[in-house]
């Protein structure tokens, strides 16, 4: 074999490896077709996770308004994720696992601190029994801190929970799981818009 027939064999079969990997990468991880669960939104809609968001690509991250760190950095690397890509096929989702305190109305205070596009970002609560099925569904755990008063009888706690985005296609089905405060704008696009290419 030439030397040139080398490189293009060489270079056919690492453009091959790199396909079958990105695949893998977004295979079908769980389908959420066998769940509906009852939420209501940041504008008070009622919403049917999944089923609302049939059709479009979905991107969740799971937070809660009070938390001091790991939240926030979630919020801030999907809203670069959504800054980057310019499309009515994909949809961005934020879950709150503290429905105590996070009613439609602060969350509609979160989206608007946060600067998010509101025609493209769903916040999401619901009562405390479906928020927990859901995120058990999900595989995120969420560990509340003994709860404190303030002088006012203001609730004050914390909850460490898995830090966790997750990628669903535009027929609920799970494809990825990404470390949320870590999360690679770059590399959340690429996937994206290979997922997209094949809907």
């Amino acid at each position: 074999m030439s030397r040139s027939y080398l490189t293009v064999f060489i270079w056919a079969t690492a453009l091959i490896g790199m396909s079958v990997i990105s695949c893998d990468r977004l295979s079908v991880k769980d389908d959420l077709n066998d769940v509906q669960f009852e939420l209501t939104d940041h504008r008070g809609d009622s919403i049917t996770f999944p089923e609302s968001f049939k059709g479009k690509a979905v991107l969740i991250g799971y937070v809660y308004t009070h938390c001091p760190d790991i939240c926030p950095m979630i919020t801030y690397n999907m809203r670069d994720v959504e800054r980057e890509l310019d499309t009515d096929k994909l949809h961005f989702v934020s879950i709150s696992f503290d429905p105590n305190r996070d009613t439609p109305e602060i969350l509609a205070d979160y989206a608007r601190n946060y600067r998010l596009d509101e025609q493209k970002w769903s916040l999401l609560t619901g009562d405390r029994r479906t928020i927990s099925a859901l995120m058990e569904r999900l595989s995120i755990t969420t560990v509340k801190t003994p709860t404190r008063f303030t002088d006012s009888g203001h609730e004050v706690y914390f909850i460490d929970h898995t830090d966790r985005v997750t990628l669903i296609d535009n027929d609920g089905k799970i494809r990825r799981h990404y470390t949320g405060s870590e999360l690679r704008s770059d590399k959340v696009v690429e996937d994206i818009r290979n997922l997209l290419d094949k809907l």
